[in-house]
């Protein structure tokens, strides 16, 4: 799955749907998704990865799954 829509507009309905999926609060979604992101982008600080790379995108995807299914 994807969940670059935690990034975006709709990004309360989404944490809202996978909180009551994992037995999370959708502030733990949330804030678990920035802290991937965050230790998948700025791993190198002199070259940041980028978000729009379906690689690192894919890599963020993946760590977060991990996140939930270690949660739930």
């Amino acid at each position: 799955m994807d969940y670059s829509a935690l990034l975006g507009p709709d990004r309360y309905d989404l944490a809202v749907q996978l909180a009551g999926q994992y037995h999370l609060d959708p502030s733990q979604v949330l804030f678990g998704y920035l802290q991937v992101v965050s230790r998948m982008t700025g791993a190198q600080p002199d070259d940041p990865a980028d978000l729009k790379d379906p690689r690192v995108r894919a890599a963020i995807n993946t760590e977060f799954d991990h996140f939930l299914k270690r949660r739930h």
